[in-house]
Protein backbone atom coordinates (compact mmCIF):
# COMPACT_ATOMS: atom_id res chain seq x y z
CA UNK A 1 0.00 0.00 0.00
CA UNK A 2 0.71 3.64 -0.72
CA UNK A 3 0.07 7.11 1.22
CA UNK A 4 -1.21 9.84 -0.82
CA UNK A 5 0.86 13.06 -0.94
CA UNK A 6 -1.87 14.94 -0.25
CA UNK A 7 -1.84 13.75 3.58
CA UNK A 8 1.46 15.24 3.64
CA UNK A 9 0.80 17.90 2.44
CA UNK A 10 -2.72 18.28 4.62
CA UNK A 11 -1.43 17.32 7.72
CA UNK A 12 2.22 19.95 7.20
CA UNK A 13 0.34 23.26 6.80
CA UNK A 14 -2.20 22.62 9.76
CA UNK A 15 0.54 21.94 11.64
CA UNK A 16 2.77 25.28 10.33
CA UNK A 17 -0.36 26.73 10.50
CA UNK A 18 -1.02 26.26 13.46
CA UNK A 19 2.51 26.76 14.78
CA UNK A 20 2.74 29.94 13.07
CA UNK A 21 -0.60 31.35 14.58
CA UNK A 22 1.12 30.27 18.18
CA UNK A 23 4.01 32.50 17.52
CA UNK A 24 2.23 35.15 16.12
CA UNK A 25 0.11 35.69 19.61
CA UNK A 26 3.58 35.89 21.67
CA UNK A 27 1.99 33.43 24.77
CA UNK A 28 4.06 35.23 26.98
CA UNK A 29 1.83 38.45 27.12
CA UNK A 30 -0.67 36.03 28.72
CA UNK A 31 1.41 34.64 31.35
CA UNK A 32 1.86 31.37 29.62
CA UNK A 33 5.19 30.37 31.00
CA UNK A 34 8.67 29.48 28.50
CA UNK A 35 8.16 25.76 29.86
CA UNK A 36 4.25 25.48 28.66
CA UNK A 37 5.67 27.53 25.20
CA UNK A 38 8.31 24.49 24.55
CA UNK A 39 5.84 22.20 25.12
CA UNK A 40 3.88 23.18 22.46
CA UNK A 41 6.57 23.46 20.13
CA UNK A 42 7.93 19.85 20.67
CA UNK A 43 4.71 18.74 20.49
CA UNK A 44 4.13 19.94 16.90
CA UNK A 45 7.59 19.05 15.99
CA UNK A 46 6.84 15.41 17.25
CA UNK A 47 3.64 15.59 15.29
CA UNK A 48 4.63 16.80 11.92
CA UNK A 49 7.93 14.01 12.37
CA UNK A 50 5.05 10.73 12.92
CA UNK A 51 2.40 12.46 10.04
CA UNK A 52 4.58 13.87 7.66
CA UNK A 53 6.98 11.73 5.74
CA UNK A 54 8.85 8.43 5.85
CA UNK A 55 7.94 7.55 9.36
CA UNK A 56 4.00 8.09 8.09
CA UNK A 57 4.60 6.49 4.45
CA UNK A 58 5.94 3.42 6.32
CA UNK A 59 3.59 2.87 9.34
CA UNK A 60 0.83 2.29 6.03
CA UNK A 61 2.86 -1.30 5.55
CA UNK A 62 4.49 -1.84 9.58
CA UNK A 63 2.07 -2.50 12.11
CA UNK A 64 5.12 -1.38 15.05
CA UNK A 65 5.66 1.97 13.43
CA UNK A 66 1.33 2.59 13.33
CA UNK A 67 1.81 1.74 16.98
CA UNK A 68 4.70 4.60 17.17
CA UNK A 69 2.08 7.07 15.93
CA UNK A 70 -1.11 5.98 17.77
CA UNK A 71 1.34 5.86 21.40
CA UNK A 72 3.05 8.97 20.07
CA UNK A 73 -0.39 11.44 19.11
CA UNK A 74 -2.66 10.05 21.65
CA UNK A 75 -0.50 9.99 24.60
CA UNK A 76 2.40 12.00 23.96
CA UNK A 77 1.78 15.27 21.73
CA UNK A 78 -1.59 15.87 22.79
CA UNK A 79 -0.81 16.38 26.47
CA UNK A 80 2.17 18.27 25.42
CA UNK A 81 -0.20 20.58 22.81
CA UNK A 82 -2.28 20.92 25.79
CA UNK A 83 0.08 22.05 28.37
CA UNK A 84 0.98 24.70 25.89
CA UNK A 85 -2.04 26.76 26.83
CA UNK A 86 -3.66 26.89 23.36
CA UNK A 87 -7.17 27.49 24.13
CA UNK A 88 -6.24 30.21 26.83
CA UNK A 89 -4.25 31.82 24.08
CA UNK A 90 -6.67 31.36 21.30
CA UNK A 91 -9.43 33.35 24.48
CA UNK A 92 -7.77 36.33 24.29
CA UNK A 93 -5.70 36.30 21.20
CA UNK A 94 -5.04 38.97 19.72
CA UNK A 95 -7.19 38.46 16.17
CA UNK A 96 -10.75 39.55 16.59
CA UNK A 97 -12.04 36.33 14.39
CA UNK A 98 -10.10 33.84 16.71
CA UNK A 99 -10.88 35.24 19.77
CA UNK A 100 -14.54 34.71 18.36
CA UNK A 101 -14.39 31.53 17.14
CA UNK A 102 -12.83 29.91 20.20
CA UNK A 103 -15.36 32.07 22.45
CA UNK A 104 -18.39 30.93 20.50
CA UNK A 105 -17.23 27.28 20.89
CA UNK A 106 -16.66 27.42 24.39
CA UNK A 107 -19.95 28.60 24.87
CA UNK A 108 -21.96 25.57 23.06
CA UNK A 109 -23.19 23.06 25.15
CA UNK A 110 -22.54 20.18 23.45
CA UNK A 111 -19.12 21.38 22.95
CA UNK A 112 -18.57 22.24 26.63
CA UNK A 113 -19.50 18.45 27.56
CA UNK A 114 -17.28 16.95 25.51
CA UNK A 115 -14.49 18.25 28.23
CA UNK A 116 -15.98 16.64 31.13
CA UNK A 117 -13.33 14.46 32.68
CA UNK A 118 -15.92 11.48 32.92
CA UNK A 119 -17.10 12.08 29.26
CA UNK A 120 -13.02 12.73 27.58
CA UNK A 121 -12.11 9.23 29.60
CA UNK A 122 -14.86 7.39 27.95
CA UNK A 123 -14.29 8.82 24.35
CA UNK A 124 -10.51 7.85 25.03
CA UNK A 125 -11.41 4.59 25.75
CA UNK A 126 -13.79 4.27 22.86
CA UNK A 127 -11.01 5.91 20.08
CA UNK A 128 -8.43 3.08 21.83
CA UNK A 129 -10.85 0.11 21.38
CA UNK A 130 -12.43 1.42 18.18
CA UNK A 131 -8.67 1.38 16.49
CA UNK A 132 -7.57 -1.35 17.77
CA UNK A 133 -10.46 -4.27 18.23
CA UNK A 134 -13.45 -3.25 15.78
CA UNK A 135 -14.09 -3.50 11.89
CA UNK A 136 -12.46 0.25 11.82
CA UNK A 137 -9.17 -1.65 13.24
CA UNK A 138 -9.45 -3.80 10.30
CA UNK A 139 -10.06 -1.03 7.97
CA UNK A 140 -7.53 0.77 8.99
CA UNK A 141 -4.65 -1.78 8.28
CA UNK A 142 -5.68 -2.33 4.51
CA UNK A 143 -6.76 1.41 3.75
CA UNK A 144 -4.76 4.14 3.61
CA UNK A 145 -7.04 6.81 4.25
CA UNK A 146 -9.09 5.04 7.00
CA UNK A 147 -5.44 4.86 8.50
CA UNK A 148 -4.89 8.45 8.45
CA UNK A 149 -8.61 9.16 9.63
CA UNK A 150 -7.58 6.76 12.78
CA UNK A 151 -4.95 9.11 13.23
CA UNK A 152 -6.95 12.38 13.71
CA UNK A 153 -8.85 10.55 15.83
CA UNK A 154 -5.98 9.79 18.09
CA UNK A 155 -5.02 13.47 17.83
CA UNK A 156 -8.90 14.30 18.99
CA UNK A 157 -9.24 11.95 21.34
CA UNK A 158 -6.05 12.43 23.33
CA UNK A 159 -6.56 16.34 23.42
CA UNK A 160 -10.37 16.13 24.85
CA UNK A 161 -8.98 13.75 27.09
CA UNK A 162 -6.27 15.19 28.65
CA UNK A 163 -7.61 18.94 28.58
CA UNK A 164 -9.48 18.65 31.73
CA UNK A 165 -6.93 16.96 33.52
CA UNK A 166 -3.99 19.05 32.70
CA UNK A 167 -3.46 22.46 33.80
CA UNK A 168 -3.14 25.84 31.44
CA UNK A 169 -6.45 26.30 29.94
CA UNK A 170 -9.86 27.96 30.79
CA UNK A 171 -12.00 24.63 32.16
CA UNK A 172 -15.73 24.78 31.65
CA UNK A 173 -15.77 22.18 34.76
CA UNK A 174 -14.23 22.18 37.90
CA UNK A 175 -12.44 18.77 37.88
CA UNK A 176 -10.72 18.25 41.61
CA UNK A 177 -7.16 17.18 41.63
CA UNK A 178 -8.01 13.51 42.96
CA UNK A 179 -10.03 12.91 40.02
CA UNK A 180 -7.57 14.24 37.96
CA UNK A 181 -4.70 11.73 39.28
CA UNK A 182 -7.49 8.91 39.66
CA UNK A 183 -8.15 8.95 35.73
CA UNK A 184 -4.23 8.93 34.66
CA UNK A 185 -4.25 6.00 37.05
CA UNK A 186 -7.49 4.20 35.10
CA UNK A 187 -6.53 5.02 31.93
CA UNK A 188 -3.26 3.06 32.52
CA UNK A 189 -5.05 -0.26 32.56
CA UNK A 190 -6.72 -0.31 29.41
CA UNK A 191 -3.77 1.51 27.25
CA UNK A 192 -1.30 -1.38 29.08
CA UNK A 193 -4.05 -4.58 28.52
CA UNK A 194 -4.50 -3.24 24.72
CA UNK A 195 -0.59 -3.23 24.62
CA UNK A 196 -0.83 -7.05 26.14
CA UNK A 197 -3.48 -8.34 24.33
CA UNK A 198 -1.10 -7.55 21.28
CA UNK A 199 2.19 -8.75 22.44
CA UNK A 200 0.42 -11.95 23.77
CA UNK A 201 -1.99 -13.10 21.10
CA UNK A 202 -0.66 -15.84 19.19
CA UNK A 203 -2.78 -15.45 15.94
CA UNK A 204 -3.60 -12.41 13.81
CA UNK A 205 -6.01 -9.47 15.64
CA UNK A 206 -6.28 -7.74 12.34
CA UNK A 207 -6.71 -7.66 8.54
CA UNK A 208 -3.29 -7.92 6.69
CA UNK A 209 -2.29 -6.09 3.41
CA UNK A 210 -2.32 -8.81 1.06
CA UNK A 211 1.81 -7.90 0.64
CA UNK A 212 2.32 -8.74 4.17
CA UNK A 213 3.12 -12.85 5.27
CA UNK A 214 0.78 -13.94 8.26
CA UNK A 215 4.33 -15.07 9.98
CA UNK A 216 5.40 -11.24 9.26
CA UNK A 217 1.75 -9.94 10.55
CA UNK A 218 2.12 -11.70 13.64
CA UNK A 219 5.79 -10.43 14.21
CA UNK A 220 4.54 -6.59 14.11
CA UNK A 221 1.74 -7.25 16.14
CA UNK A 222 4.36 -8.43 19.06
CA UNK A 223 6.66 -5.75 18.36
CA UNK A 224 3.83 -3.07 18.44
CA UNK A 225 2.28 -4.23 21.44
CA UNK A 226 5.51 -4.95 23.40
CA UNK A 227 5.97 -1.20 22.54
CA UNK A 228 3.04 0.19 23.77
CA UNK A 229 2.73 -1.70 26.67
CA UNK A 230 6.19 -0.72 27.84
CA UNK A 231 6.24 3.15 26.54
CA UNK A 232 2.57 3.69 27.79
CA UNK A 233 3.25 2.93 31.54
CA UNK A 234 6.55 4.96 31.31
CA UNK A 235 4.78 7.87 29.39
CA UNK A 236 1.67 7.46 31.77
CA UNK A 237 3.99 7.82 34.62
CA UNK A 238 4.95 11.58 33.82
CA UNK A 239 1.50 12.62 33.49
CA UNK A 240 0.28 11.18 36.75
CA UNK A 241 3.21 12.64 38.56
CA UNK A 242 2.66 16.43 36.63
CA UNK A 243 -0.88 16.04 37.97
CA UNK A 244 0.17 15.08 41.33
CA UNK A 245 2.67 17.46 41.22
CA UNK A 246 -0.32 20.61 40.67
CA UNK A 247 -2.01 18.83 43.37
CA UNK A 248 0.56 19.54 46.32
CA UNK A 249 0.81 22.86 44.56
CA UNK A 250 -2.44 23.82 45.39
CA UNK A 251 -2.50 22.47 48.39
CA UNK A 252 0.78 24.67 49.49
CA UNK A 253 -1.65 27.69 48.13
CA UNK A 254 -4.77 26.98 50.61
CA UNK A 255 -2.60 26.05 53.07
CA UNK A 256 -0.34 29.30 52.82
CA UNK A 257 -4.07 31.50 52.29
CA UNK A 258 -5.33 30.38 55.41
Amino acid sequence: MTLNPLWDLFFAAALIGKSTWYFSERPSRLGVSKFRQISFYVGMGLAFILLVGPIAHTAINKFQFHMVQHIGLMMLISPLIVLGSPIKVAYDSKYAQVEKLIRGLGRNLVIKQLFRAEVGFVIFLAVLILTHFSPLANAGMVNPNIHEFELILFLIGGFIYYYPVLEGNPKPFHVPYFTRVLSLFAMMLPETMTGFFLYSGNHILHELPTSISTKRGLLEQHTGGAIMWAMGMIIDAVWIALAASDWIKSEKRLVGDE
